[in-house]
């Protein structure tokens, strides 16, 4: 529990500076600033390769001041992605759930329980939520991931995860 609670800590005292600092794109080894897109470490669109990785920033919907960010990571051999989801600004004690959508808006679709990343989560006294979970789904397939109310699944923040 404790190895838990250490590597949230470094991700929340981490994503803001890179989230401002501005982001570095591997593939062509230049710094650039952040624009709000997904910064892509990713070589999934190279032909007969799938591995990939997506770092995006969630943005707050509906006045709600949730942000956040996701981290996709393509588990090998076409096996699904690894979604990591970190949200500040939740309500302390209520409880949260993470989507991952095709849709690149968060917009609901037919509803499964294995769109859920991780399972129903509970912010912490800080009001910072997350949840890990791996999707069935390929990364090349997601295209936004959300945090929403629990019970009633009221969007608080999307993040789109490439760009169209």
């Amino acid at each position: 529990m404790k190895k838990i609670l250490c590597a949230i800590a470094l991700l929340v005292l981490t994503v803001p500076m890179a989230a401002t600092a501005g982001a570095h794109n591997m593939n062509n080894g230049n710094s650039v600033p952040y624009t709000g897109r997904p910064t892509n470490y990713n070589v999934y669109n190279q032909p007969g390769f799938m591995m990939g990785h997506v770092q995006t920033r969630l943005y707050s919907v509906n006045g709600s001041s949730v942000q956040g960010f996701a981290d996709l990571r393509q588990i090998p051999n076409h096996m699904g992605t690894r979604i990591t989801v970190v949200a500040f600004g939740l309500q302390p004690g209520n409880t949260y759930v993470s989507l991952y959508y095709s849709n690149h808006v968060c917009a609901l679709e037919p509803y499964s329980v294995n769109d859920v990343i991780g399972g129903i989560y509970t912010a912490n006294a800080g009001g910072v939520g997350a949840t890990i979970g791996n999707a069935d789904d390929n990364l090349s397939e997601i295209n936004s991931v959300s945090v929403r109310v629990a019970g009633t699944f009221a969007l608080l923040a999307c993040g789109n995860v490439h760009s169209y």
